[in-house]
């Protein structure tokens, strides 16, 4: 029996990602019917140095003391910003305990001051909370990494937008998947740590 043709992530190279390259080629190998889905980019400027930076961070936020910790919890939020650990559920319904996430807007503190979209979307709109007093270079940290890597998927998105419309679907009606990327004001990320085995809550 013939083994299906194995399917790996696409790289390119950073210098590729300049304007005037042509990417069409990698990003249908990538992005298209028969691609993972992934593509990375190598060799970023300064995201080796920025990721440790921040990595280095994510056992002393997980060894906060628990008091300060759960000032840095935002219920309202769904837990979707600032800390959260053992509010997620696994396959087999018992809390996730084995992990902690920092969650955050990297590229804005308060993404928005309209009540009913704070209200409506709380997991999105509502307002970054930083450890300012226990651990204020976490912010500092993240925010550097995650704008570098929103450049960057900007500079991606660019390339996308290229590509569909080499393949004849003209203007977009509206706007691109780069200008709808750069007009968001919801960008997140998060900071995972995994809880040493003999430390992890039951």
């Amino acid at each position: 029996m013939q083994r299906p043709p194995s399917v790996c992530a696409v790289t390119i190279p950073f210098a590729d990602l300049k304007r005037d390259k042509d990417l069409g080629g990698k990003i249908e190998e990538g992005l298209g019917p028969h691609g993972l889905g992934i593509i990375s980019i190598a060799d970023v400027p300064d995201f080796s140095e920025l990721r440790k930076r921040l990595l280095r961070l994510a056992p002393r936020i997980a060894n906060l003391p628990e008091d300060v910790k759960k000032q840095l919890e935002d219920p309202e939020s769904r837990y979707n910003f600032g800390w959260s650990h053992g509010k997620e559920k696994l396959e087999s319904g018992k809390l996730d305990t084995f992990k902690g996430f920092f969650y955050a807007n990297p590229i804005l503190d308060v993404p928005t001051t309209d009540d009913v979209l704070v209200s409506r979307y709380p997991s999105y709109c509502r307002p970054n909370i930083w450890p300012a007093d226990h651990l204020s270079e976490l912010e500092i940290a993240f925010k550097a990494l995650g704008k570098l890597m929103l450049e960057v998927g900007l500079m991606l998105a660019h390339h996308c937008d290229h590509y569909v419309m080499q393949q004849g679907v003209g203007n977009y009606d509206g706007e691109s998947l780069e200008q709808t990327i750069a007009r968001s004001r919801c960008h997140k990320g998060y900071l995972l740590y995994y809880f040493p085995r003999q430390f992890r809550y039951t």
